[in-house]
């Protein structure tokens, strides 16, 4: 955890009286995002996995000002003379090419709209993790493939760290820049799971193709964890600005002091953080902090009712351990996953390679504990439209097509709640960069359980805080016509997923 800072300095502005207002899918986070840059009147902070400059604006306020993109949005904000940072993750050049491309691309379609605005800066930043030299020998084919595929491409396409990885400059760069906040004026801020781009977009109904469905989560925040955000930014920001983050703007400049305030009750903030490690055969980084594992690992020790879990991933197994310990605690502790039916890299990218199915091995193994510990006190569901799959659906269900899962939620009894960009995996929980929110308020605890629910079952007269009120439901759900369905979830397809995975040994578990 950061150090804690009790008194704030004489320039920072007191804080807000603490509020949580959760955002659920980007048909409540996006409007609500527009809205707050839009009243920003000192400084704009955004750190985002993926923020494409080209998204539309859905807030009324936006469309008033006849402002159609983000980009005009930033452009419109920074001629106000408000302080803008934009901290974009970068990805690996080669491996990771078409994101790596997309990255910079947004980074320069902003700036070419802000070259007039000396006050907003732009980075795009690689993690600075490379790994020893032998990996790069261990992963020789692999990187000669992927190289063989950017010569073939036309060189006026490709980055700059493209070109210099094809005359040899190259080094793998396995973790990135996962997190997805902004901080405005230092008291207010958005954090979450969701980035910002058109194929996140969606709503609760999800009434589009499949492949165009994202649910998602995020919560709009004030009081003292809005400083410690804050610091978080100026600490990612000095690591970029030092070692490896690509500028897009003329200058960039030191975020101003950002105290922390070392809150140690109401809303506080997590992270993940790691650094480059060393040694002649080292892979991974080193973990710095690594507050969402502990946090986790705190709450599902403290459980006595129900644990509700809506997570991309789940494959790291010292947290199922953890809770297939406290259900040998506590006889009547339920627990309740939300998980998507597969990856969206194997539904809609149609990836069946080594590591897609090492990364599904992982997950299953964590569900067998789980499902030894709990029996029928667990409920592994998975979203689907309540609708027929229109022909060519990729790997539909039951006759309906998923809704993909992107949400990091965790609710336990009515006393924690953790909202953020983290998934429960090794990657998110020991490497990537990571923030989130941990909250006590109970009242958002049953309110945001209470909308899921409400969401998912489509049923609000029984106890969602029930495995088999969860189970019923998708059991009830599969045995109708997709079109006859009121609840949007299904049994987790757990025998495809078991003929698809295949787990490979040598793989860092902690890398998936």
């Amino acid at each position: 955890m950061m150090p804690q800072t009790p008194q704030l300095s004489d320039a920072e502005p007191a804080p807000r009286a603490e509020t949580l207002r959760p955002l659920i899918t980007a048909a409540e986070m996006f409007p609500a995002l527009e809205r707050l840059v839009l009243g920003a009147t000192d400084e704009v902070l955004l750190s985002f996995r993926i923020f494409d400059a080209r998204t539309l604006l859905r807030s009324d306020e936006a469309q008033a000002l006849g402002l159609k993109t983000w980009a005009d949005l930033i452009a419109h904000v920074a001629a106000r003379d408000v302080s803008i940072r934009f901290l974009l993750a970068d990805f690996d050049p080669v491996f990771a090419a078409d994101l790596h491309r997309a990255a910079w691309a947004s980074a320069g379609q902003f700036a070419s709209r802000l070259t007039d605005h000396p006050k907003a800066e732009i980075i795009c930043a690689l993690h600075d993790c490379a790994p020893a030299p032998l990996w790069e020998w261990a992963f020789a084919l692999p990187i000669r493939k992927r190289l063989a595929d950017l010569r073939q491409r036309p060189h006026e396409t490709l980055t700059p760290m493209q070109l210099q990885a094809l005359q040899g400059n190259y080094h793998l760069r396995p973790v990135t820049l996962h997190q997805k906040f902004a901080v405005i004026d230092r008291r207010d801020a958005i954090i979450g799971g969701i980035d910002v781009d058109e194929r996140r977009w969606d709503d609760d109904d999800h009434d589009q193709r499949p492949e165009d469905t994202w649910h998602d989560v995020s919560m709009e925040v004030t009081g003292p964890v809005v400083h410690d955000l804050r610091r978080h930014f100026s600490d990612c920001w000095s690591r970029a600005r030092g070692h490896c983050g690509t500028a897009f703007s003329a200058q960039t400049t030191d975020v101003p002091d950002a105290p922390g305030t070392g809150a140690t009750h109401g809303p506080r903030l997590l992270r993940t953080l790691s650094t480059r490690g060393t040694g002649a055969a080292r892979f991974s980084p080193v973990t710095e902090d690594r507050d969402h594992e502990v946090a986790h690992l705190d709450a599902f020790a403290r459980a006595k009712d129900t644990i509700y879990i809506e997570t991309q991933f789940l494959r790291h197994y010292p947290l199922a351990q953890a809770l297939a310990d406290r259900a040998a605690q506590v006889p009547d502790l339920q627990l309740i996953l939300v998980i998507p039916t597969e990856p969206e890299r194997v539904i809609f990218g149609r990836d069946n390679g080594m590591t897609a199915r090492h990364a599904q091995a992982l997950q299953l193994r964590c569900l067998r504990l789980l499902r030894r510990a709990y029996g029928d006190r667990l409920a592994i569901v998975s979203p689907a439209q309540p609708r027929p799959a229109p022909e060519g659906t990729p790997m539909p269900v039951k006759g309906s097509g998923i809704i993909y899962l992107h949400s990091k939620v965790t609710l336990v009894d009515d006393t924690i709640g953790i909202v953020g960009s983290a998934n429960l995996n090794g990657r998110s929980l020991l490497w990537d960069t990571e923030a989130s929110v941990i909250f006590d308020d109970a009242q958002v605890i049953t309110g945001l359980r209470d909308r899921l629910a409400e969401k998912w079952l489509g049923d609000t007269h029984h106890d969602n805080t029930r495995a088999a009120t969860w189970l019923h439901s998708a059991e009830k759900a599969s045995q109708q016509p997709p079109d006859n369905r009121r609840a949007m979830i299904l049994p987790y397809p757990e025998g495809r997923n078991r003929r698809f995975a295949r787990y490979v040994p040598v793989l860092p578990a902690a890398m998936f």
